[in-house]
Formats: C-alpha cells, sequence, structure tokens
C-alpha cells in the first residue's frame, strides 16, 4: 500500500544524518575532473561516430551528479533514466499542445505559443518526476530544450535518451571500477522519510 503524500516536499529527499548511508559520498576534485572529462569525450565520441545529437546541456549536470555524488539518489540510475524520460514526454506533449512540432524555434522572440509549450512541458516533467519518484533535476531542462523547438526530430528525442543512458552506464561502470559506491538501481526511501 502507498502512502499518500500531502506535498511534494514529503517526497523529495530529508538532509542525512553524519553516518547515514544516504549522504552523498564525495569524490576528490581530481577524481570528479578525470572522470567527468573522460564521460564528456565518451560521449562526444560516440555523438560524432553516430551523427546523432546525443550531447545536450543536461547532460554535463548529470555526468557531475553521477562522478561527485554516486550516492545522491539523483545519481540512481532509475531516477536519471525515468526522469529523463518523462522529461522528454512533458516536452513533445507541450509541442504537440501547442501546434509547434513543426515550428522552428525563435527564442529571440518568445512568443505566447511558445511560452505556453514551455510552462506545459516543465510543468509536466516536474509531474512526471514526482510521480515515478525519481528525483533527478537536470532533466528539468530536457522539457525545456524540447519545449523551445531546439530538438524538433522524433529520432533526436530518442537520441537524447541515449545520450543520458551511455553516461549513466559509463558513469556507473567508472565509478565502480574505481572503488567509488554507487547504487546499482535504485535506494527508495524508507516510508516516513
Amino acid at each position: 500500500m502507498t502512502r499518500a503524500y500531502s506535498n511534494i516536499s514529503d517526497i523529495l529527499p530529508r538532509r542525512a544524518k553524519i553516518n547515514d548511508v544516504s549522504l552523498p559520498y564525495r569524490s576528490g576534485s581530481l577524481y570528479i575532473l578525470i572522470v567527468a572529462t573522460v564521460l564528456t569525450a565518451l560521449l562526444c565520441a560516440v555523438a560524432v561516430i553516430a551523427s546523432e545529437p546525443f550531447v545536450v546541456p543536461t547532460v554535463g549536470p548529470t555526468i557531475f551528479i553521477i562522478v561527485a555524488f554516486p550516492l545522491s539518489d539523483q545519481a540512481h540510475p532509475r531516477n536519471i533514466l525515468y526522469a529523463t524520460a518523462a522529461t522528454i514526454v512533458a516536452g513533445i506533449i507541450g509541442l504537440a499542445l501547442f501546434g509547434l512540432i513543426d515550428v522552428p524555434p525563435d527564442l529571440t522572440d518568445l512568443t505566447w505559443t511558445r511560452s505556453g509549450a514551455l510552462i506545459v512541458a516543465v510543468a509536466l516533467g516536474i509531474a512526471g518526476i514526482i510521480l515515478l519518484r525519481a528525483l533527478h533535476v537536470p532533466a528539468v531542462a530536457t522539457a525545456m530544450i524540447i519545449a523551445a523547438g531546439l530538438l524538433k526530430d522524433p529520432r533526436d528525442w530518442l537520441a537524447v535518451f541515449v545520450g543520458v543512458l551511455v553516461v549513466t552506464v559509463a558513469g556507473f561502470a567508472i565509478n565502480r571500477a574505481c572503488g567509488k559506491p554507487q547504487a546499482v538501481w535504485w535506494r527508495p526511501q524508507p516510508p516516513g522519510q
């Protein structure tokens, strides 16, 4: 049986206690710099070889979270992938509702129609993250990127997810190979937390 939540703060992570396993593991600065650079280079190489837009602005913060805070809820592979999928769908819905699927982006002269698509995309993206209990904040920007019309082709929307999948799997593998702790899939919050 699921617990009813009275507000959003009930499902967001609480401040970790000292010695609590949910406390983010803080990697060394040099480790973060090297591994984040390697993950970015890997994703860029895959994007160039495949000629796909795997590299989007939301992937940078995702890489940082995976490397710097591998035990945080935002670094759990489940949360990263579910939140990304939810926000991609939210961006597409925002475009579709306002008839902007085939309209080129023009953010220098923002219209009310484009604004509506962006607002709906962000709202639906956040709602999806809450409903799925998949906290990963950088994913919300994905909804905005798509609703802004910066990625128009359905193949590009899938490529965003594939790019996030690549860094999630590679980041997990590198962290584990280097002895850094990280949730394998997901560690749900205990009831009452």
